[in-house]
């Protein structure tokens, strides 16, 4: 059962990932585009600066699950430092536990707004109009499967402290 979960966390975690470096890469070219059209023919491409700021909340959110699901974050290593292994994995368990927790309480008006955004089809005045309740929902998405992948690994480091397989 806990090696379907890691397979699927990692399909997961990768399909996010992806999308996140799309965006960035989206972000990055429009952005040079931009700029480069500015500084040559006095013209700012519409929508460039909503499309970022967009962009930047597609790659945090969906970011965040690449980058747990390789121990990517930074860490503050004060308790478990010179522990025994075992000591060390149930820290790290409860730590992951703290953080699902966080996450859940953070997902729950997240995604109230995101279905209330959804309901009113919000869109952002700019240059251009910009729907944004889809990235409402990518946010409020993003932080729920983080909750879960922060369980996830709560669940793990708890095993392996046990001295249980991780399957």
């Amino acid at each position: 059962m806990l090696g379907h979960l890691r397979k699927t966390e990692a399909w997961l975690s990768n399909a996010a990932g992806f999308i996140a470096v799309s965006a960035m890469i989206f972000m990055m070219l429009s952005t040079a585009l931009d700029a480069t059209s500015r500084s040559l023919f006095n013209f700012p491409l519409p929508g460039v600066y909503e499309f970022s700021e967009i962009s930047m909340a597609i790659i945090v959110y969906l970011g965040l699950l690449w980058t747990q699901r390789d121990n990517k974050h930074i860490r503050v290593s004060l308790v478990g430092y010179r522990k025994p292994q075992r000591v060390r994995l149930a820290w790290e368990g409860l730590a992951w536990s703290f953080a699902a927790i966080f996450l859940f309480f953070l997902s729950i008006p997240t995604i109230e707004g995101a279905y209330s955004s959804f309901l009113d089809r919000e869109f952002r005045w700019g240059i251009i109009q910009m729907p944004i309740w889809w990235v409402k929902i990518v946010v409020a998405l993003g932080l729920s499967l983080a909750c879960l992948q922060m369980s996830l690994h709560a669940i793990i480091s708890f095993n392996s402290a046990l001295g249980k397989t991780n399957g």
